[in-house]
């Protein structure tokens, strides 16, 4: 099949997907969470406290979930400050539809950017190169990822319901060079699988508040197992 033909349906896919009503309801949230987040990183960068630095897609946007807060990224804060003297501050530079190039072009320059180094920076991207890139340009963009993360930096695998045969090597990569590149992995993957039912959003794509929940726990976990909660 030629790369046209692939995106012709691609393209109609796409069309089709958006009329149906839980898809559209969905699809609302994108411009409405990204305009949350930007209201939100500002007050977090005029702020003061433990300071964590968000990289991702339309997951760390919160698309799916009931608002922009509820998402993994939300859920796993309220985790974070129960364990902090001091409220932490988000800072999200994920955005909806984005692929792993997108993380080294825009969203690494802008976190090496910041005045001060964060406390914190998680990166849950892949899901969006699962159909359109080839798999050893992913693997090579991850890699890349992976030696700009700041040591102690949380990358996820990607999560299950989407293609095996691409899904499963590259988190077999994530897991195995990820801890000699200094970062620790969120196994999302280990979270997320059927049964699917109430997991999902309206749009049986992404994940729904309870979805997110499991999200959260990945990189919780995590975080406890390296040391790194409790300790703001």
């Amino acid at each position: 099949m030629s790369k046209v033909l692939r995106r012709g349906i691609a393209v109609v896919g796409r069309g089709l997907r958006l009329v149906l009503p839980g898809v559209r309801q969905v699809y609302a949230q994108v411009g409405v969470y990204a305009k949350a987040w930007d209201e939100a990183n500002d007050l977090a960068l005029e702020g003061v406290g433990p300071l964590w630095v968000v990289l991702g897609d339309s997951t760390a946007q919160g698309i799916g979930a009931p608002s922009y807060d509820q998402g993994y990224v939300g859920q796993l804060r309220a985790v974070l400050d129960q364990q902090s003297s001091r409220p932490w501050r988000v800072v999200n530079l994920s955005r909806s539809g984005a692929k792993a190039a997108e993380v080294v072009s825009s969203q690494l320059p802008r976190l090496e950017a910041l005045e001060k180094a964060p406390d914190l920076v998680t990166c849950a991207i892949g899901a969006n190169d699962m159909i359109p890139t080839p798999l050893p340009e992913l693997l090579d963009t991850l890699r890349d990822i992976m030696r700009r993360l700041p040591e102690g930096s949380v990358i996820a695998t990607v999560p299950q319901g989407l293609r095996p045969a691409k899904a499963v090597p590259t988190n077999e990569m994530i897991r195995a060079e990820a801890p000699a590149a200094g970062l620790v992995v969120a196994d999302v993957w280990a979270h997320t699988g059927p049964p699917w039912h109430g997991k999902l959003a309206a749009d049986g794509f992404h994940p729904g508040l309870t979805g997110y929940t499991e999200w959260a726990k990945a990189f919780s976990e995590a975080l406890a197992e390296a040391g790194r909660q409790g300790l703001t």
